[in-house]
């Protein structure tokens, strides 16, 4: 759930104020129904669920309250609810729920790249962490005679992942040290084209 609420206000910050079809289109191209387990027809009722709990504001335009007619913007409740779940997501290693980091990545450039790159070095020892623990783990399940065999597998895929991560998070501290990328304090690296604009302020006919 976590994942969804900030990748939900992390793209209506983006674009706000936007349209229901808009942000659940834009998200679409990022294939988050892949990678984030957002199901496409849930856009709609999370936008609703984070209006109802005061981190974005419903602005009604034409038709009543049809999905796709209602506009979004993030209250003041929701930056701090975004900036919280960002820093979460980015601060905190869990192998089990790869998409936490998908989302941060969505996201870094709205933090200080001190910041990032301190998230980095901790998420760096974090990884070690959990590789020196992985084989005692294992030891543990492998003596315990109530355990199936086979449920180690599921250690060293988690094992796996962690030390693919952990090389991928030194090569990125790495750029992200060398002023690669572009982060909140510093000129922008990407401006959408004008068309991409325009498209943000046309919504379709109903």
């Amino acid at each position: 759930m976590s994942t969804t609420r900030l990748m939900l206000l992390g793209v209506v910050r983006i674009f706000q104020p936007a349209y229901g079809y808009q942000l659940r289109r834009e998200l679409l191209t990022w294939n988050v129904d892949q990678w984030a387990n957002i199901n496409p027809g849930s856009i709609y009722t999370g936008l609703r669920t984070l209006a109802k709990h005061g981190f974005l504001e419903e602005l009604e335009e034409g038709e009543g309250d049809k999905p796709g007619r209602t506009s979004y913007r993030l209250t003041a409740d929701g930056e701090t609810e975004y900036f919280s779940l960002l820093r979460h997501a980015l601060w905190t290693v869990d192998g089990f729920q790869p998409g936490q980091m998908q989302a941060a990545l969505s996201f870094l450039w709205s933090l200080g790249r001190d910041e990032v790159i301190a998230a980095l070095e901790s998420r760096i020892v974090q990884l070690e962490q959990h590789q020196k623990a992985a084989p005692f783990n294992e030891r543990q399940v492998e003596k315990d005679p109530g355990t199936p065999d086979h449920v180690v597998e599921m250690l060293r895929i988690a094992a796996a992942r962690d030390r693919g991560e952990l090389e991928w998070t030194r090569g990125f501290r790495d750029r992200v040290r060398a002023g690669e990328y572009a982060f909140a304090g510093e000129p922008q690296d990407w401006i959408p084209s004008p068309e991409a604009a325009e498209q943000w302020r046309t919504l379709p006919p109903a």
